[in-house]
């Protein structure tokens, strides 16, 4: 389990550092579409796709350290049948440090959702605005 929530946390800031690069680069795109009336009633659109995907990209960093920080937690806690008995009967901290570790969890799991809700927001956007692009580039 481990090992899944370390690739996890490195594929997440993967495409998190890869997805603010592109909306980095789509901004400045986005700005010079301005010079095209044909398109001015879609800027806000367009500016809102990206600023969604940008909130995305900060969002998986955010996941990633997380995912990081409950591994970390996770380390403190020797998972060995007579560790965890002789924990439970004196100190009893791994049950608070797998507590705290779930919580990371959780809070990671919620970010997730909340960074393709981002994204799904964007879906209508983009149809609109490439239906417009296909317009102008057959006229």
């Amino acid at each position: 389990m481990k090992r899944e929530v370390g690739l996890l946390a490195d594929d997440v800031e993967q495409t998190g550092t890869w997805l603010a690069n592109a909306m980095e680069q789509a901004w400045d795109l986005a700005g010079a579409l301005a010079a095209y009336p044909a398109l001015a009633d879609l800027l806000g659109e367009r500016h809102r796709i990206i600023a969604n995907d940008w909130q995305s990209a900060a969002l998986q960093s955010l996941i990633a350290r997380l995912l990081r920080r409950a591994l970390d937690l996770l380390a403190r806690v020797d998972f060995a049948p007579a560790a965890l008995r002789a924990d439970l009967r004196g100190a009893r901290k791994a049950p608070a440090y797998l507590y705290s570790a779930s919580e990371l969890l959780d809070r990671a799991a919620d970010l997730m959702v909340e960074s393709a809700t981002l994204v799904h927001d964007n879906e209508r956007r983009w149809r609109v605005f490439r239906v417009r692009i296909r317009e102008l580039q057959s006229a």
